[in-house]
């Protein structure tokens, strides 16, 4: 058998319907954690402001080491479908400021690795209601699921590679467990995070004063490839990549390469 990894255009990936697919996952029972609000209910600004400063919420996209490839975000910038890869290397909570995460890493793209800094801003908690909270062949009982949503701001500090700022909005879905750690919750049909998991979606620009934007976007893992493009299907030893994309940066998406680590340097 065979991988069948078909790339979309771009009018799919910025804003199109979503694709059907099956999911399962373990089940998770409900009384793991006690809700924060009842279903479909937004968090008040107190309440919210008091479970962020509670719950780390930014451990959720920061890259961890030993995972290796597996938490690099994947996505598209600009129009062609180029691929855009994204590492949060540091994420620190603002005491002063629940919800505001201090953020540094790494982003890819045309090849070029880009150090940058920036900050992100959660605004939003609300819990998701039973047909949100997982797909419909989903049953079993599980904890409640929220979804949080906010800013980011993310300015390249290097001349080198893609300059400039990301900017826009992010959405990501999340349980909790009885210890109040925050869970990803990667399978769900919330239309804010495309389908479960984490999401950054916004648009580039190459300075404060620029008019012209880019859109970016881009997911956890191979999320990209499942939820927000569409028609993937996953085999058991080889990859077939539409040529279309395979000339924009999607040609070794199973390359197991640690491109944000830092190279040692050599010493006499």
């Amino acid at each position: 058998m065979r991988y069948f990894l078909f790339l979309t255009v771009p009018a799919l990936l910025f804003g199109a319907a979503q694709p059907q697919y099956l999911l399962t996952r373990p089940a998770t029972p409900s009384s793991l954690a006690v809700p924060l609000a009842a279903p479909g209910a937004v968090l008040s600004n107190a309440a919210r402001q008091a479970f962020l400063a509670r719950t780390n919420l930014g451990k959720l996209w920061q890259h961890h080491a030993q995972s290796g490839t597996e938490d690099v975000l994947n996505g598209c910038f600009g129009y062609d479908g180029r691929r855009l890869e994204f590492v949060f290397t540091t994420v620190q909570a603002d005491a002063k400021s629940p919800g505001r995460y201090l953020v540094a890493g790494k982003f890819r793209c045309y090849g070029d690795v880009t150090p940058f800094r920036g900050s992100i801003e959660l605004q939003q908690v609300q819990r998701l209601t039973t047909d949100l909270a997982a797909p419909t062949e989903i049953t079993e009982a599980k904890a409640p699921t929220y979804c949080a949503t906010g800013s980011f701001a993310l300015q390249a500090t290097s001349q080198r590679g893609l300059g400039g700022q990301f900017n826009g909005r992010l959405a990501l879905d999340f349980t909790l467990t009885p210890s109040n750690q925050a869970r990803l919750a990667p399978y769900t049909t919330n239309p804010a995070t495309r389908n479960g998991g984490l999401l950054f979606d916004g648009q580039w620009r190459e300075n404060a004063t620029t008019e012209t934007t880019v859109p970016a976007i881009w997911k956890q893992g191979i999320a990209v490839t499942q939820q927000v493009l569409s028609r993937f299907q996953i085999g058991e030893r080889d990859v077939f990549i539409n040529p279309q994309y395979a000339r924009v940066g999607w040609d070794n998406f199973w390359k197991n390469e640690e491109w944000w680590a830092e190279k040692p340097v050599a010493r006499r």
